[in-house]
Parts: structure tokens; sequence; C-alpha cells
């Protein structure tokens, strides 16, 4: 068969399944593998050639290596690395030790156990950030949680990678110290030559005006280094990582990321395609009962772990749970893993081919968790965040929904102000340390009418909606509308296309997030209290002038010292609330007094 004609159909499956996934799943992902499958010997037959498919696989492994190596961040994981450790890398801990335990009980053997554990433990990498996009679920919480787990798997990979060759049978010259230490010194020079030969190149093609030519130095940059890693016989996929981190470490990162952005999802979808065309569906018929035990096995371990680890730490159900399923599966990082294993001879093609079907089936079982969860998981957990009754709740007249990073900043600038007030969230049970200033707090749900009945909102004359869910704003924001027509309503808006939805509403007073927004709206809340615009506007640029030098005291403070002092972000969130107060007064005071010193000055003149 000609070599055309392969990649014809495999063009054509991905131009027919990859839009339906999107729009059905929500993931281009899983259309490629599916796309791959229907294409391979299992079931079509259309395309056999091992020898096209292992070159699609090995330049497929290359691509995703250099995407992972062009997106880590390695700073910012050693910077986090306390909190990394204590959450993401706990969660991989134990569920390595639980899925070793679980496959040496299946195959007694040792090695296998040890292998198959350490690569079914880490999760997808591009599927959880398509599902948090297409479901309007990136928050910034769960967003920096996966990030940083991800990034933390992308590092453990590496590590398993460069282990690889020492578990060996064969003699080679990746064994031993030499290994490691020409490993070490490669990647020392690499970043040495990045300092003083690439980035000086970049800058004499951005002075020469030649910024076109980058397309051809950065294929030059990963060619090089692949070269290098070869002739040192380091594997290849580190040397894809590597080039990927020299390019993202470059000051032309945004030019190269512009360059390289339409080719990313074509070159890690033929990753999944060639995944797909290597797959087969015999174990399925031999166990099909063993193959999903193991699948449902495999997820249940996982969201069980990482969602217990993430509660302990955030005490956010919904957060923790949504967390847990996001990682839930696993994915390109086990598919590397074990492909790798299996050309070094440690796995057998028989043992990996129902591996194989259990990674994919915990990708397909992903899309379906996320439904559950919005149907089934979601309203359960609401039901148990019910206000308590309105004679316990005091009757503030300012009443704001949300207690995240936008509400925090409102809620701070009402406080200074001495405006007492009342706040509604689910996701803040710790921030009840606001009715120590005279504000009240309810842990509940917002998205249920009688909790704002709770809370007081008949006898509410301004209403301040800052949460972040597009979805919930809009309902919230129409039974408002409809039930309180004279209500002052405030209300944040994600992006544009949510503010023009609110505006249909009739809704007038809409901020779009984030923190310039929440000053915004503070000034306005200030305003609709009995403030004059003058007035409110000088008091909100005393307030940020404040609140700059709260954070340029923590810039300058030991990072230790900040972590001790404010291990969360509701103990910093306290620790501003006590020093806002007395700052701000102590401002306002001290402009009074210089006022009243010009006033006597000038009398006395």
């Amino acid at each position: 068969m000609s070599l055309l004609l392969p990649i014809i159909f495999l063009l054509a499956a991905a131009l027919i399944f990859v839009p339906l996934t999107k729009r059905y799943a929500s993931t281009t992902v899983l259309g490629y593998l599916i796309a791959g499958l229907l294409l391979g010997s299992s079931i079509s037959g259309l395309i056999e050639d091992t020898k096209l498919i292992n070159q699609l696989l090995h330049f497929g492994m290359i691509a995703v290596m250099f995407f992972i190596g062009f997106a880590f961040r390695p700073l910012k994981l050693w910077g986090e690395r306390r909190g990394i450790l204590k959450n993401s890398g706990l969660q991989y801990f134990i569920i390595t030790i639980l899925l070793v335990g679980a496959c040496f009980l299946l195959f007694d053997q040792v090695l296998h156990s040890l292998i198959l554990g350490c690569a079914l433990a880490l999760s997808a990498l591009i599927l959880p950030q398509q599902l948090l996009q297409q479901k309007q679920q990136s928050n910034h919480k769960l967003e920096q949680a996966t990030l940083a787990t991800l990034q933390f798997q992308a590092f453990i990979t590496v590590i398993l990678i460069a282990l690889f060759p020492l578990l060996e049978d064969t003699a080679s010259t990746r064994h031993g110290i030499a290994y490691f230490a020409a490993l070490i010194a490669t990647i020392s020079g690499l970043f040495l030559a990045n300092r003083y030969l690439v980035r000086p190149i970049f800058r004499f093609l951005a002075h020469k005006k030649s910024l076109h030519l980058i397309p051809a130095l950065s294929l030059f940059i990963l060619l090089s280094v692949i070269l290098i890693m070869d002739i040192l016989n380091l594997h290849i996929l580190i040397a894809a990582f590597l080039a990927g981190l020299l390019l993202a470490e470059t000051e032309f990162k945004v030019e190269v990321e512009r360059i390289l952005e339409p080719f990313k999802d074509a070159a890690t979808g033929l990753f999944f395609l060639a995944i797909g065309l290597g797959l087969s569906l015999t174990p399925l018929s031999q166990s099909p009962l063993l193959i999903l035990g193991s699948i449902f096995a495999l997820v249940l371990i996982k969201a069980v772990v990482i969602g217990v680890i993430s509660y302990y730490q955030q005490r956010n159900a919904k957060l923790s749970t949504l967390f847990a399923i996001n990682l839930a599966q696993s994915g390109e990082f086990s598919f590397i893993l074990l492909k790798l294993a299996e050309s070094e001879n440690l796995l057998s093609a028989e043992l990996l081919a129902p591996t194989f079907l259990i990674i994919l089936g915990s990708m397909l079982f992903t899309p379906l968790l996320y439904a559950l969860f919005n149907r089934k998981i979601l309203p359960m957990l609401q039901k148990n965040k019910v206000a308590v009754a309105d004679a316990d709740i005091p009757q503030h007249p300012i009443l704001i929904i949300g207690f995240g990073r936008f509400g925090q900043v409102i809620a701070r600038a009402l406080h200074a102000q001495g405006k007492n007030f009342n706040v509604i969230d689910s996701n803040q049970p710790d921030a009840d340390f606001i009715e120590l200033y005279g504000h009240h707090f309810i842990d509940a749900d917002v998205t249920q009418i009688e909790n704002l009945r709770a809370t007081g909102i008949e006898y509410c004359k301004l209403l301040i909606i800052a949460i972040d869910d597009v979805e919930d704003s809009m309902n919230l924001a129409r039974h408002l509308r409809l039930n309180y027509p004279d209500l002052t309503i405030l209300v944040r808006a994600r992006d544009r296309h949510h503010a023009r939805l609110l505006n249909d509403l009739g809704i007038s007073q809409i901020w779009r997030e984030t923190y310039a927004s929440a000053l915004s709206m503070a000034q306005q809340a200030l305003v609709e209290t009995g403030l004059s615009k003058d007035e409110a506007q000088n008091f909100m640029m005393h307030f940020k002038q404040e609140d700059e030098r709260l954070i340029q005291q923590h810039w300058n403070s030991n990072q230790q010292e900040i972590i001790k002092n404010h291990p969360s972000a509701i103990a910093e969130l306290e620790y501003l609330f006590a020093n806002t107060k007395t700052l701000i007064l102590d401002r306002a005071s001290n402009d009074q007094n210089t006022q009243s010193d010009a006033k006597s000055l000038n009398e006395t003149s």
C-alpha cells in the first residue's frame, strides 16, 4: 500500500472524529485515539503497517515531550516545592504504592509491578486541561492545583525515563555513575549554551529584523539537542524535553509559542493516533470483566486518594471532588513510559496490551464522571450547604455573594469604611473570622433561593454578586431582577460575553474581573452607601496605596516567615482584615490632621 493512502485515511478519520469528541466530550484527545483505534488492525485493518505505526509513535512521543518541556516551569516548581510535595507528591506516592501492590497481587513480579504502578499513577496531561476549558470550570484554584500537579508529574516522568536504562539486563553505556555524570554534564552544558549562545542568536535576529527565521532557529536547536544527546547515548525523549525547555527560557518565548501553537494539537494528536493504531482489542474479548474491573479500580483508587488529600488541604468539597475527577485517569505519561519499557524489553507486549486498554478506558471514563458530577454529585454537595434561620443572622443592608479574590477586595474596602455587611459563600468555610469585626459570614450555597432569604435579602439595600461561575451568576441575577426589581445590584462579569448577558437582563452596573474591577466596584459600593463620588474615589486611592504597601511588606519579608505566619490564603486574608482598618483609619486621621493644620496655619497667617 502506498504511504499516501494511510496518511489520507488518518487525516479523514481525524477530521471526522476529533470535532465529534470535542463537541460531545469536550476534548480532542479522545477523537484522535478513537480514530486510530478504528483504522487499526483490531477493527477495520486499513492501516496495519507496523513500521509506519512505530515511526508515527516515535515522532509523536518526541513531539509530546517537546511541548511538555516548552510548558515546563522549573523555577515556579522549585518556588512552590513545599506545597507541591505536600499535595501532588503525597498523592503520587500513595497512589503508586497502592497500584504497585495491586499489580504485584496480579502478576507476582516485583519489577513489572513497580513499572506498571509508577506509570499508571501518572495522570493525563492534555485531557484535564481541555475539559477544564470546555466545561468552563477553570477557576483559578482548580486550574492552579491541576497545573501544579501536572508539572510535578512531568518532572517525575523525565526522572523515570532517565532511570529506565538502569533496569536493563543487558550491559550498555547507559549504566552506572558515568551515565548520570554524562546526563548532568549535558544538561548543564545546554543551559550554559542557552545563556551564552542561543539567547544572543535570538537577539541578533531581532536586531536584524529577521524574526521570520525564528522557526528555522527553533528547529535547529531541537535537532542539535537531539544529535548531542544521541552522540552521548542519552535518550531522545529527554533531548526533546530539554529542547522545549531551552526555547521556553528565552525572552522570545511568546514569539516562539505563537509560531508553535498551530502545530501543537496536530503534533500531539499524531501521538494519540499512533497509540490508537497500535491498540489491540483481543484482551477485551478474552477477559472483559478483568479489563472493566481494572478500569474502575484504577479510577476509583486515584480519585479517592486525590480527593481525600485535596479536601484535607482545602476543606472544599466541590473543588476537591472536581480536582479528583480531573486527574483520576492515566494518559500520555503512562503511554510514554510503558512504550519505553516495551522498547527496553522490560515489559512484554502481551502484558501491555490489556494495560493500554485500561489507560484508554480511564480516559474515556473521565467525561462521563464530569457529567455525573454536574448532575448528581454537585446537587448532593449543595444540599448540605443550607443557611441558618433568619433570626440568627444580623440584618445588614449590604450583602456580598461570593468571597473569592474579587469579593474579598470589596469586603476589605467596605470594612475599612466601617460598613457592616453579610457574606454568603460555600467555598470559604474558614472565613467566619470576619464576624470578629461586626460582619457576618454564612457558609451556604448561593444558588439556593432559600439561602438568600435566610441571609435577610428582604432587608438588603445593596447586593454585590462576586461569584466566578457564569451559569450560577446568570441564574442568580435573573432571579433577583424578577423578584427584587428595586434592589441595587453590582455584578462581577467573567468576560465580555457574560457582561452582555447581564446587560440583557437590565443590569447596568457590571464590572469585568478582576483586581482593578473589584476596586472600581468597591468604589461604587461606597457611593451607594452614602459617600460622594469624590470621597469614594479619594478613599479608594488611599486603600489601593495601603494595599500595595502591604504587598510590598510581604515581598520584603522572608519567605519562610510568610509561610509560617500565613500558611493559607484565608490566614493571609485574616491578616489583611486585621491591618486594613487600622491602616486606613490612621491614614484618614492623618489626612484630617493635615487639613486641620493647614487650615490653622492659614487662619494664623
